[in-house]
């Protein structure tokens, strides 16, 4: 089944936001505290793993019994092995941590039952818990979650003027709440717990989110690639904020997938040897899978060079091999568009539409789906 974008957006957006305001709130009474949690976002986008967990043991000892503590430990598992595999050990360990948000700022709660800080670290809380069901298939346990995080995030909504952030998860909401039932339609059904959205005035905020942000700059930047990339399908739009996101993280590996994938479809094929070196080296399948890929792809689409380039997509599958994230997904449905796109060069129009068949079978994005209708139509 493909993603519930909707559902994982909220959630993650309450994930997210909850480390900005806790960053706030927390500074009033110790910026030192506010120096630790901003370098270890920092350290998160970057992927750099062990200093993130130095960081987040440090603030442990200032602040032992906070939700920050374990909302920090899931973040950098999230971080460290994006995009997670069902069933994978890092999907366990993740496990371990997402009740603790939720158990400890209810602590808080009870304490004092208006306390926003509170609020916030359990919607956290449950928003890892609904990607976690996502992620594990359970798509209706995802569903519940959104339900409960939701009226935090309509919080937040209001507090948007006051707190530049919260543009980034206003929206996002606006922008996801009416585009994914448009192209998932069998979600329709559970949107009308949601109130309604605006797709335009979504993109409008999560920009002003990118460009006046301070903590919410590299999820906005990564979100206006996606959604240009994927629904928009305004490649130079993708392309900016991929390259942004690039340059400024340049140990981010799910960041080079993103600039080399909006580079190629952009037909931008300049600076592309070094992410994609980068990607192949790495000891991770998927992003092995990834830079075969995109190798291939610029095989084809720059050089010509079918031969080599249909290689290059068989590798690419061959490293994808057994990987169910929606991600690894994706990039075999480009696989085998590639192939197919060869073996029509080929006159091999049999099977051409053969691997078209497996490119729609895995397409999660239009680009793809669009592609291969064409032809097999």
């Amino acid at each position: 089944m493909k993603g519930m974008r909707i559902l994982q957006t909220t959630m993650l957006v309450c994930a997210l936001v909850t480390s900005a305001w806790a960053q706030h709130s927390i500074s009033i009474d110790n910026p030192e505290i506010e120096r630790l949690i901003k370098e270890n976002i920092q350290s998160l986008y970057n992927t750099e793993v062990e200093n993130s967990k130095r960081l987040n043991r440090q603030i442990r000892q200032l602040l032992p019994n906070h939700p920050v503590n374990p909302l920090l430990e899931a973040l950098t598992i999230r971080s460290a092995h994006h995009p997670l595999e069902p069933e994978s050990p890092e999907m366990e360990q993740l496990k371990d941590y997402l009740y603790q948000p939720v158990e400890k700022a209810e602590v808080l709660l009870d304490e004092d039952e208006d306390n926003p800080e509170a609020d916030f670290f359990a919607m956290a809380g449950y928003g890892l818990l609904s990607l976690y069901e996502n992620e594990s298939g359970n798509y209706m346990k995802a569903v519940g979650r959104a339900k409960e995080a939701y009226s935090c995030l309509k919080e937040g909504m209001d507090m948007k003027d006051e707190y530049v952030e919260f543009y980034f998860s206003t929206g996002l909401y606006n922008y996801y709440r009416e585009k994914y039932p448009e192209i998932h339609p069998i979600y329709k059904p559970f949107m009308w717990f949601f109130k309604s959205g605006d797709k335009a005035l979504g993109l409008e905020q999560i920009n002003k989110a990118y460009q006046e942000s301070v903590f919410m700059e590299a999820e906005a930047a990564d979100y206006l690639a996606h959604i240009y990339l994927n629904y928009e399908c305004d490649l130079p739009q993708a392309l900016k904020y991929a390259r942004t996101l690039a340059e400024k993280y340049p140990k981010n590996l799910y960041f080079a997938t993103t600039f080399a994938d909006a580079s190629l479809l952009a037909g931008v094929y300049e600076n592309l040897e070094n992410p994609i070196a980068q990607l192949i080296e790495s000891d991770r399948n998927y992003y092995q899978m990834s830079g075969h890929l995109f190798q291939g792809m610029l095989l084809e689409k720059r050089d010509k060079n079918y031969p080599q380039a249909e290689q290059q997509y068989i590798k690419s599958l061959e490293m994808g091999t057994g990987l169910k994230s929606e991600e690894a997904e994706n990039y075999r449905s480009y696989a085998y568009a590639g192939l197919a796109r060869i073996a029509h060069q080929e006159k091999k129009y049999t099977q051409a539409r053969q691997l078209y068949e497996k490119a729609l079978s895995s397409a999660q994005y239009q680009q793809v789906e669009e592609e291969a209708r064409e032809y097999l139509n």
